[in-house]
């Protein structure tokens, strides 16, 4: 995903001196209900940027709009028409909106569901002749319009197909829609050309910064919404490529793929089966895989987790502790590489969507691990809830104890920081926690469904309820690990700590230090800048 200049450039100039590198990324996966053992659709995404980057989870009201009123994007410029009136929705939002909302994933009132965006970019063959556009739709935006504006799936690939069409695209992305029909996943690949399919059921995916799409049957109209012109872009760009005899789209629009992509697609494909006829030196991956086993939620929370487990291939952050050198942002050496599981993770979400629950509740649960999985417990919430716990909602840009995002971050930076002191003590007791809010959502699902059909209010209100009350229980939980974690590493010696991570306040001091950069990182961001848009 892409931030305005002065983020990338202030990410640039930090990256010389964290050992941590800095990286744009983000990791999406679907499964489909026929490989489910419960006959759920699955689907999510790690929104991957850097560390220390608040989130915030919340929830907007049914808006009516005064007439002639705009959605105004204050990252790039982008403007669209508001609706008279604007849908309630559930989101996943920055805290900076002068860089842009990022609203990133949720469910609005209609069941509609949306994670925006896995960011990817198409060559420069092809951007020369349809670039994208600096004040088009960006990823900045795509939740907020579709969930104000859409009230299915394919009603919000129409609409973003009408968007890029008319306004363009200010960047490649992909970008996942579900509601009770099914899963859509949409590719849009350069300045105004995108293809859209609605995902087969006996299929799963995983797909990090690259486009994936191969062979697709533009007659389908009822499974495929494209722009009319991606074949013929591709032949006039010189990069049509067909395989086995038929036009590739991802072959035909892509760049050389990367290390970092490479190590995501490869694992991530490998984690959910590792009988796959893949291997890591492939040219590249399809996107649609097939499987005789069966899926669970908690496979899918081991996906986002997921970091190298069982493969020959080790992460960047254990380099600096093997003794091998610092990171190199995604580029992989000497048997390491970047995992789906790494600190730059801000937050990750799977939907979990069942054929029982009504669209009154969003047709399924959204699973939220505010902060990096490595060490944050996902908590269940029906798209119906009317509010969030407040921790959710701290706006603070840097650490604050009254903050979900930041508590979190603080725990992670320790247990990264002193593995030996800490081990896994913390994520076994949060997949212990999960286990149990898996079970109870068994029976709260039973009574959601009684409720809606009898008193839609009522069941918005017990949704809200119960979810706060685990949100408040959970963060007093966080809070108690925290002060133990603090309380331990006090009493460590000082050559204790490992060199994976640095903590908050290190990262700040460090960001404080760069000022000095500014003459050479004017020339510095614009190399950034253009290597983030081709490998984000």
């Amino acid at each position: 995903m892409l931030k305005k200049c002065i983020a990338l450039f202030l990410l640039m100039c930090a990256s010389l001196f964290v050992l941590q590198p800095t990286v744009l990324a983000c990791t999406g996966f679907i499964i489909g209900k026929d490989l489910t053992e419960d006959g759920s659709w699955l689907y999510g995404r790690t929104e991957d940027l850097e560390p220390n980057h608040n989130k915030t989870f919340v929830v907007y009201p049914r808006t009516d709009n005064p007439e002639g009123a705009t959605w105004k994007d204050e990252a790039n410029g982008f403007e669209y028409p508001l609706p008279a009136t604007s849908h309630k929705y559930t989101a996943v939002p920055d805290v900076t909106p002068e860089q842009g909302v990022y609203d990133e994933a949720g469910f609005n009132e209609h069941g509609l569901s949306i994670s925006a965006t896995v960011s990817a970019t198409a060559n420069d063959k092809i951007l020369a002749l349809d670039p994208y556009v600096e004040n088009g739709l960006a990823e900045s935006s795509m939740a907020s319009v579709v969930l104000q504006n859409a009230k299915t799936a394919r009603e919000g690939v129409e609409l973003l197909a009408k968007i890029v069409t008319e306004k363009g695209s200010a960047e490649g992305n992909i970008v996942l829609l579900a509601d009770k029909e099914g899963i859509w996943y949409m590719e849009i690949l350069s300045g105004h050309q995108y293809v859209a399919i609605k995902f087969p059921s006996d299929k799963f995916a995983v797909f990090p910064n690259t486009f994936y799409l191969g062979h697709v049957d533009f007659s389908d109209t009822e499974n495929v919404i494209a722009s009319a012109g991606v074949m013929d872009l591709a032949k006039e760009a010189g990069t049509y490529q067909e395989v086995d005899g038929a036009f590739h789209i991802a072959q035909s629009y892509n760049p050389p793929l990367s290390d970092g992509n490479r190590s995501r697609s490869y694992s991530g494909i490998k984690a959910l089966d590792p009988d796959a006829d893949i291997t890591y030196e492939d040219e590249y991956y399809e996107l649609l895989h097939s499987s005789d086993k069966k899926y669970s939620l908690a496979d899918a929370m081991a996906l986002q987790r997921n970091h190298f487990e069982g493969l020959d291939l080790k992460p960047l952050d254990q380099m600096e502790l093997d003794g091998k050198g610092k990171p190199d942002g995604k580029k992989a050496v000497d048997g390491y590489a970047y995992p789906i599981s790494n600190q730059n993770v801000m937050e990750a979400h799977i939907f979990h969507l069942k054929d029982s629950l009504p669209k009154e509740v969003g047709g399924g649960v959204m699973w939220l691990a505010m902060g990096s999985p490595r060490n944050a417990p996902y908590l269940p919430y029906y798209g119906n809830i009317t509010d969030t716990y407040k921790a959710y909602q701290d706006k603070s840009t840097e650490y604050s104890p009254d903050s979900w995002y930041w508590v979190i971050s603080h725990i992670n930076d320790m247990a990264a920081q002193y593995p030996d002191e800490f081990g896994t003590e913390v994520i076994d007791e949060v997949k212990a926690l999960e286990a149990e809010w898996m079970t109870q959502q068994e029976a709260l699902d039973k009574e959601m469904i009684s409720l809606v059909a009898s008193d839609p209010e009522k069941a918005s209100e017990l949704a809200t309820q119960e979810s706060m009350k685990r949100a408040e229980e959970t963060f007093a939980r966080l809070k108690e690990i925290e002060g133990s974690m603090e309380e331990r590493v006090a009493a460590l010696p000082t050559d204790s700590a490992d060199t994976e991570t640095t903590t908050s306040s290190t990262n700040n001091l460090l960001m404080l230090g760069i000022g000095a950069l500014i003459g050479l990182g004017i020339v510095g961001l614009a190399i950034f800048y253009k290597k983030s848009k081709a490998e984000s």
